[in-house]
């Protein structure tokens, strides 16, 4: 029998906190203010606990369906996908097949690029369609995991319907009540919405399999850094569990994935363009062969001695995205994010990590010059007014000074 962890709250509102490295999505812009979800909401959806609510709601839905779609279901995810936006989506599709007897379809969209979540797909054989290539008038309703309709980086079809949503992130708080779905499972105090799922198949008393397990685990493991931030006691119940039942020599290869010669380009790259100005590190590298080696800079940054936050940047096709990273004395980055932005793209976060974006309609070198300049100005400002004497941030000065 498993320990149950004390349950965190089933939010059923729309809103919850954006966050998917530099792909982030608009998030509510207001800075520092108490966001209703943090106060709490009611654990259950009117009484009824969240699987067994999910179980009526599906049940309805193939109710009121054709006969040749009945009982199929689409699971979608934000674009790009990562280890929790993967590791959630296949234990719902564990629930759904094992659980309720369902047919589905787990299909994503956009490229994949960070070493480990390539690593993830290749090391477990993931099962995964093209959206693209995806006929959606062949399913009964759309499920989403890791991510909410409003986010830009998520393409949801304007049919079938949305019917659930499970996310840990804040959402646009225009979007509250834009889109009725019946099922919203957002949790903003989880660390991994593998961890929701984790919940409900245990909840069902669905076993998990060796893969499952793996792909579950993933997920919490670097959405949480294996539970040293924004880990709650579900997440650490999931991620004991999960390991457990999973594939240790698989975790571990995807852990240590092989990495292509761009990344360590970009890290002698980051290195000489990095500068420190007091407990801030910015690097802004211009233009980038991979969007992830921003928020990779942004992490390997954050490890330096003295460094309290970092701001990464580069410019990826049409866009110019941002990685923002805190550490624990410093504060939690969501609210510096929106100050180093100003009024310019979208962005989201929670905790001690948010992304950023800026759209380019001119992707050359000068309009790149131009985004950088603005970023700095902003987190310098962002030291001086936080600075107990109103000093000017201090000059920034190379890494290797």
């Amino acid at each position: 029998m498993l320990r149950r962890a004390p349950r965190s709250s089933v939010r059923t509102s729309a809103m919850t906190e954006t966050s998917n490295g530099p792909t982030a999505a608009p998030a509510d812009r207001r800075l520092d203010l108490p966001h209703p979800l943090d106060e709490g909401a009611a654990p259950r959806f009117g009484g009824t606990a969240p699987v067994e609510h999910l179980r009526g709601v599906l049940s309805a839905c193939c109710e009121s369906s054709a006969s040749e779609v009945r009982g199929r279901f689409l699971i979608l995810t934000h674009m790009g996908p990562d280890p929790d936006a993967l590791g959630a989506c296949e234990g719902l599709r564990l629930l759904l097949e094992k659980g309720f007897g369902h047919d589905c379809v787990v299909a994503t969209h956009g490229k994949v690029h960070r070493a480990e979540n390539v690593a993830l797909l290749e090391t477990l054989e993931l099962d995964l369609a093209d959206y693209e290539s995806t006929d959606v008038s062949g399913f009964c309703g759309v499920l989403l995991v890791d991510t909410q309709p409003a986010f830009r980086h998520t393409v949801v079809p304007a049919a079938p319907a949305v019917v659930a949503v499970f996310d840990h992130h804040r959402s646009p708080q225009s979007d509250a009540g834009a889109r009725e779905i019946p099922h919203e499972d957002v949790r903003v105090d989880l660390g991994a919405t593998s961890s929701i799922l984790f919940e409900y198949l245990r909840d069902a008393g669905v076993a998990l399999d060796e893969r499952t397990a793996s792909a579950l685990f993933c997920g919490i493991r670097y959405d949480t850094a294996d539970l040293s931030r924004n880990a709650s006691p579900l997440d650490e119940e999931a991620y004991i569990e999960t390991f457990k039942l999973g594939d240790r020599p698989r975790i571990a290869a995807i852990d240590n994935p092989p990495l292509s010669r761009s990344y360590y380009r970009h890290v002698a790259q980051a290195l000489t363009t990095a500068r420190q100005h007091g407990p801030l590190i910015i690097a802004l590298l211009g233009r980038v062969e991979n969007p992830e080696h921003v928020a990779e800079m942004a992490d390997f940054f954050l490890r330096m001695k003295g460094c309290s936050w970092v701001v990464a940047g580069g410019a990826f096709e049409e866009s110019y995205v941002l990685s923002l990273r805190t550490d624990y004395s410093f504060g939690k980055a969501y609210p510096l994010i929106e100050r180093v932005l100003g009024d310019e793209g979208s962005f989201g976060g929670h905790g001690h990590i948010a992304g950023g974006r800026i759209p380019m309609e001119d992707p050359g070198q000068s309009a790149i010059g131009s985004i950088e300049r603005r970023l700095l100005k902003n987190a310098l400002a962002v030291i001086s007014a936080s600075s107990e004497d109103g000093a000017e941030a201090p000059d920034g000065r190379r890494l290797d000074e």
